[in-house]
This record gives C-alpha cells, sequence and structure tokens, in this order.
C-alpha cells in the first residue's frame, strides 16, 4: 500500500484521499449537525498532546449522550493515518451521532491573524452544571460561524463570545487570554467554554517562564486595562489581536513575543 501522506481520510477504518471522503446525507453528522469533533495539531509529524484531545472527545460525546467510542481503535487509526506525515499539518476528529468515524489530516490552515475582534453575545454557551452539553465540542458549529460572519460584517476580523451576563469567554474557534499589569488572565472553563488545550498548553508556559497566571470571570469593561489581547488555537500561531472592539492596543507584544516561541517548542517537543 503506497504511503498516505496529506489529504488522506478514514472512514470508520476505510482509506481514501481526502477530495474524495464524504458521509451520506442520512448521516446524523451532516443532516443534523449532531456529533463531536477534536482537531489536533501535528507538529514535525507529532500530534501534539493527542491523548488529551482524545479524552475531551470522549467527554464530548458523554455530554451530548453519544456512546463511548473505542478509544484504543481512534488512537490506532490516528497512528495509521499520520505514519508518512513528517511536517507539520492537521488532524481532525469526527464521531457522529450514528456512530460514524470520520479522521482527515491535512496541510495547516492558512489565515490571516485575527487583529480586530468585534464583541458578539455568544447565549448558547451556559455554565457548566445548567446545561448538560456545556463546554462540549460539538459539530454544531452554526452559531459560532454566524457570531464570525456579524463580527465581519461589522468591521472585524473575527468575533469576541460575551455571555448575556457580560462575561467574557472564548472566540468562536480559538481561546483567549489577555495581560493586565503582567498578568495572564483568561477566562474559567466553568463558564462553559471549550476546554482548549492550547490554552492549557500556553498557561503552563507561561508559569514556567515566570508570568502569573489567571482564570476568572472578567467583564468587557475589565479588559481596559489589558496591555496585550492574544489568541490561540490547536492550528495557529499565538496572535495578539490590535482591537477588541472599541479598545485600541498598542502593536508592541512582548508577552506574546515571549511565550509565542516557547509553545512552538513545547509543540515540537524541544520543550
Amino acid at each position: 500500500m503506497p504511503p498516505m501522506g496529506l489529504d488522506t481520510a478514514l472512514i470508520d477504518g476505510r482509506r481514501l484521499p481526502l477530495a474524495e471522503a464524504a458521509l451520506p446525507v442520512t448521516d446524523d453528522g451532516v443532516a443534523r449537525g449532531d456529533g463531536a469533533f477534536e482537531t489536533v495539531g501535528v507538529w514535525d509529524g507529532r500530534p501534539f498532546r493527542v491523548e488529551d484531545h482524545l479524552a475531551r472527545l470522549a467527554g464530548s460525546l458523554a455530554a451530548i449522550g453519544i456512546g463511548p467510542v473505542d478509544r484504543a481503535l481512534l488512537r490506532s487509526e490516528i497512528d495509521t493515518l499520520i505514519a508518512d506525515v513528517d511536517t507539520d499539518a492537521a488532524l481532525r476528529i469526527y464521531v457522529t451521532g450514528s456512530g460514524t468515524r470520520l479522521l482527515t489530516v491535512s496541510a495547516q490552515p492558512v489565515r490571516a491573524p485575527a487583529r480586530h475582534l468585534v464583541p458578539q453575545p455568544a447565549p448558547w454557551v451556559r455554565p457548566l452544571g445548567t446545561y448538560g452539553p456545556a463546554g462540549a465540542k460539538t459539530m454544531s458549529y452554526m452559531p459560532n460561524m454566524a457570531a464570525t460572519r456579524a463580527a465581519q460584517a461589522a468591521g472585524g476580523d473575527d468575533a469576541l463570545l460575551v455571555s448575556l451576563e457580560g462575561l467574557v469567554l472564548e472566540g468562536p474557534t480559538f481561546g483567549v487570554l489577555w495581560v493586565v499589569d503582567g498578568e495572564v488572565r483568561t477566562p474559567a472553563v466553568d463558564l462553559g467554554i471549550v476546554d482548549s488545550i492550547s490554552r492549557r498548553t500556553l498557561g503552563d508556559v507561561a508559569r514556567r517562564a515566570g508570568y502569573r497566571v489567571a482564570e476568572g470571570r472578567w467583564r468587557l469593561e475589565d479588559l481596559r486595562g489589558a496591555s496585550e489581547f492574544l489568541v490561540c488555537s490547536s492550528v495557529r500561531p499565538l496572535t495578539a489581536v490590535r482591537r477588541v472592539g472599541d479598545l485600541a492596543l498598542s502593536g508592541a507584544a512582548p508577552v506574546a513575543d515571549a511565550l509565542g516561541p516557547l509553545l512552538d517548542a513545547r509543540r515540537r517537543g524541544r520543550g
């Protein structure tokens, strides 16, 4: 069998080119957006914190009432899929409500960095304990994508999701952090946001570098004391935002400049 390499998919273990990968319209993942997923950064051919991603996937599936998936089988399929990948890539894992397993590997997406975030209400994000699927990383991303489009229509690059109570949450597809008086702050997971593995890693990196890191509940107006506002995800570099709503930030981002290379080194197994 020839090597797989990038742009390859496995559907329930069946290999095919990514361009030919398809699910039937009757699959609940297509018909209803029912399922959960993970995006894993692959760096120099190695998936970063893959066991943490599989654990989060299991938690998401449990939260939305989909039966457990065979974790050992998924890990075996991941190893098969990326066996011939020796570069940076994006590994995506989907489990649909119909029980379909879909894994893909492709080049990491090239995006213009989000420099201007426009706050958008996120009534679907509810605190843990108040709503069963809270914090689950599900395939039902329509509200997130609608928030991005609304932010772009308002002149921004992407959205900053804010709870109905006015609390800062996360981005539609990324975690957020900001810096106040040398302290790195980030919203608490119990607000119902996704427990971002990239954000967790960045917190560890920041602590090792000597920064104070705090999780908590902050309102939009609390950002006015921020000197930097940062976004992170599994397949993008740490990026400093220049504007959040009507709050303009300076172009200088010394914390991002310090932590970005440390995060990259950790991802590549050098830190």
